[in-house]
């Protein structure tokens, strides 16, 4: 049996220790429950002299960081998972059971099983430190909560906040907790275990149910009491969740059915409803391709952040949306930030953008005021390029304009020291281009990050032609100290998820001139389970851009990737998209986006006719071309493996995550299917469905991308 916890009693408490030996995190394993079992059975034997009880982690950022995720992987049939969440139940049932108070001392991650142990203690205490917080987030791997969550969460802090927690997965901060009644009381660290020590010996029982119990504070309370009430809640909830899921995701329903059946069936019943949920979906594809992702994150995340120790400052040229988004992100992590424009007004601009982010997290509580207050004092500004001579990273974020981004690299190259990263943020230009001038071209690169940046998880390393490895290695580990996930990719003409967006796009132009509505389109994509239709996302990131991107692509790559002629005419008429208030769709503040009556009026002179095509055939059209292209990405070593390309296009194009990535959706068709649709097409349509070599040689050999090892060519 591995011994996870030790137990130590200072006078009549017992202090509960937890830590994995070998682990950076505290997990609950099977072994590691039963460890726990035998703790707590000691514990109902002491009980006459036993008074209270601590729970806390000897990991320094880590309470408990959930379940252990292989064993939820390798559950194949429900009746597995079943059995496993009743276990978890009963190990917990009896810590709820004890006849003294429990306390969980919570410093750090609190994650899945560890917050539903924390639910079953009788108090929680956390401690302030920005590394604390508390969150279910089963969902996000497909399953739900399977140690009592669904039925003690809603009875602590009420069932609207309860069904919010766990069917969106969100972390929940000490203030906020606080307030929700979440845990007791939120302490520095240093008095973490003698306030716990203390909520035993001097309990304020029911502090946080008061905070619930005021209607005042929960209106929702009154609703609660009654069945009638009780159904308004869930039925409200149920229809949020399938607009926010478009029904792809069968986990949330599930949490919410496991939360429902407790309240009328009781707790004892909705445990075991809860456990056969919890088997029910860990045996879902949903959940497999979940997991699969979430492995994926882990692996690109797992980057050594030494190499980029030596980084504490950086200046940003441009303070456009990207401009203030990254400034705001850089700041929050802890560097001192410049930002250099030639307009005050685009400086005001940026720290108005600055102060409201940091505004809507101080409400939040995720911040304090003074935190707010100290990000924003590591922001600095100039309107001319001076100062910047000791800085480590000198960013550029202006226009796509190869001659301006050449000139003022050469300027940057006059101003900095020759240890300084010179780095653009350039969708789709060369960087081994822009690095001509520079007196030492190894350090400069690419650092391209997508909009907008606070939620946009990727961040793809551009290496030029002459890059150093070393250059690559301190921006792969820097993206990861911003919490990004970096993805190195070759500097060739739109990297990778642009590349790969761009046929995507264009193809949803090309039906447009073939006469199939837009809304058509749009609903085919969020059918599939993209975030958003093809459109919608041109109109998003500004037509204008879209078409200067695609005009690169088309010079770099040739008529594979030849424009539709829609972008060039939308842009021409100044139809840019949400920021000019019309592009594809029409946009009004009050409503929101609306369709266009007339916009096929408007390119009337495009568009051959009206056109009837089934979600299959618009499927097909649009993702067959992104596969295609993911395929001669791997050829010419942009990336070099498949998971590259999937982690990319989840991250920073939002495709489904549960369909586990581009590529992995590519393997579920087939190669065989893929290049005979795309032969098809390409009779139809011509070159730009021409199937690459890799898909073809696929085809033949019966392979796929994960189990075809390519390489550079």
């Amino acid at each position: 049996m591995t011994k996870a916890f030790t137990m130590q009693y200072i006078d009549d408490l017992a202090i509960i220790t937890f830590d994995l030996s070998g682990e950076k995190v505290n997990i609950l394993k099977r072994d590691v429950m039963d460890d726990l079992e035998r703790i707590l059975l000691e514990l109902e034997r002491k009980a006459d002299s036993v008074k209270g009880v601590v729970i806390y982690s000897a990991k320094k950022t880590n309470f408990i960081a959930g379940a252990d995720l292989a064993e939820i992987e390798n559950i194949h049939d429900e009746t597995g998972g079943t059995e496993l969440a009743r276990q978890g139940q009963s190990v917990l049932n009896k810590l709820a059971a004890l006849p003294f108070p429990v306390v969980a001392a919570i410093n750090g991650s609190c994650l899945g099983g560890g917050t539903e142990l924390a639910l079953a203690c009788r108090y929680r205490v956390i401690t302030d430190e920005p590394q604390s917080f508390i969150a279910l987030p089963e969902v996000n791997l497909g399953i739900i909560p399977g140690f009592g969550g669904t039925q003690r969460l809603p009875r602590l802090i009420g069932i609207p906040q309860a069904l919010k927690m766990i069917t969106t997965g969100a972390r929940v901060y000490p203030k906020k907790a606080l307030r929700m009644g979440l845990v007791d009381e939120v302490v520095p660290v240093e008095h973490l275990l003698n306030s716990a020590k203390r909520m035993i010996r001097q309990p304020q029982t029911g502090k946080h149910r008061k905070v619930f119990g005021s209607v005042f504070r929960n209106p929702f309370l009154f609703l609660e009491k009654i069945p009638i009430g009780r159904s308004m809640i869930f039925d409200k909830a149920k229809k949020a969740v399938r607009q926010h899921t478009g029904r792809h995701y069968p986990a949330p329903l599930a949490a919410i059915e496991a939360i429902e059946y407790g309240y009328s069936h009781g707790m004892k019943n909705g445990l075991e409803r809860e456990a056969l949920l919890l088997g029910r979906m860990a045996v879902t594809d949903v959940s497999k391709k979940l997991i699969g992702v979430f492995r994926l994150q882990e692996k690109f995340s797992n980057i050594d952040r030494t190499p980029a120790a030596y980084i504490n400052n950086i200046c940003l040229l441009g303070a456009g949306v990207m401009g203030a988004g990254i400034a705001t992100l850089a700041a929050e992590r802890g560097l001192s930030v410049r930002i250099i424009n030639r307009s005050a007004r685009r400086i005001g601009q940026a720290l108005r953008s600055l102060a409201a982010h940091v505004g809507r997290k101080k409400k939040k509580l995720a911040v304090t005021a003074s935190e707010a207050e100290w990000i924003q004092s590591r922001v600095t500004y100039d309107t001319e390029i001076r100062g910047v001579g000791g800085t480590d990273i000198v960013l550029e974020v202006i226009a796509e304009q190869m001659d301006a981004k050449k000139s003022i690299f050469a300027e940057i190259d006059k101003a900095v020291s020759e240890e300084t990263l010179i780095l653009s943020n350039t969708s789709s230009l060369s960087i081994s281009e822009m690095a001509e001038d520079v007196l030492n071209p190894q350090r400069v690169a690419g650092l391209h990050f997508f909009n907008p940046v606070d939620k946009m998880q990727l961040v793809e390393v551009v290496k030029g032609e002459q890059t150093s490895d070393a250059t690559v290695d301190s921006l792969m580990a820097f993206s990861r100290r911003l919490g990004k996930i970096p993805v190195e990719v070759k500097d060739r003409p739109g990297f990778l998820v642009n590349r790969l967006l761009l046929p995507y796009m264009n193809e949803a132009a090309f039906l447009l001139e073939e006469g199939v509505q837009v809304e058509t389109v749009d609903k085919a994509m969020i059918s599939f389970g993209m975030p958003m239709g093809a459109f919608a996302l041109m109109d998003l990131v500004g037509i204008d851009i879209a078409a200067h991107v695609g005009e690169n692509l088309y010079r770099g790559l040739g008529e594979r990737l030849k424009p539709s002629l829609v972008l060039e005419a939308m842009r021409n008429i100044d139809r840019f998209g949400k920021k000019s208030g019309k592009g594809f769709y029409l946009y009004d503040k009050k409503k929101g986006r609306i369709a266009d009556p007339d916009l096929n009026t408007i390119l009337a002179h495009l568009i051959s006719g009206k056109k009837s095509i089934n979600t299959r055939g618009i499927n097909e059209r649009l993702f067959l071309p992104m596969i295609n292209e993911a395929s001669f990405c791997l050829e010419e070593g942009v990336v070099s493996t498949p998971e590259a390309v999937d982690i990319a296009m989840i991250f920073g194009a939002g495709f489904p995550p549960f369909k586990g990535g581009l590529l992995r959706y590519a393997d579920t068709l087939g190669a065989d299917r893929i290049v005979s649709e795309l032969q098809k097409l390409a009779e139809s349509y011509g070159e730009r469905f021409i199937p690459a070599r890799l898909l073809a040689d696929q085809a033949a050999s019966g392979d796929s991308f994960y189990t075809t090892q390519t390489g550079d060519n």
